[in-house]
């Protein structure tokens, strides 16, 4: 016997069955897309705040909330922040919780700069 309406209508997903779905892409720089809304276009400059920054063909800058709401070549895109390499901040504070500096030793205080409790305060 033929089904004649096929699966069942009241079936979990069935409003998503004709629908695109969007795929997260990284914000990287230099991305080109489309926002959907109003079709602005234009490259990634910078990630701000959970707002992208976006730079068209005339140098025209625009702020966009990260997320869905984007396009690439057409197909729906949601931008996400980009995956940040292992030694990316990792190595920026050292114990003492000061600025990493590469290749340099610590340095001793200049003895002017040296507070010393005593008498002559």
């Amino acid at each position: 016997m033929d089904d004649r309406y096929g699966s069942d209508v009241l079936a979990k997903g069935w409003r998503d069955r004709g629908a695109k779905v969007a795929v997260d892409v990284a914000a990287e720089k230099d991305l080109v897309v489309e926002v959907a809304v109003d079709g602005f276009c234009g490259a990634v400059t910078r990630i701000e705040g959970g707002q992208v920054e976006l730079e068209d063909f005339r140098g025209r800058r625009r702020l966009f909330p990260m997320g869905a709401g984007f396009m690439i070549d057409g197909e729906p895109v949601r931008l996400v922040h980009p995956a940040r390499s292992a030694g990316e901040g990792a190595a920026k504070r050292t114990a003492s919780g000061s600025f990493a500096v590469g290749d340099s030793r610590a340095r001793t205080a200049l003895p002017s700069r040296i507070l010393v409790e005593g008498r002559h305060d």
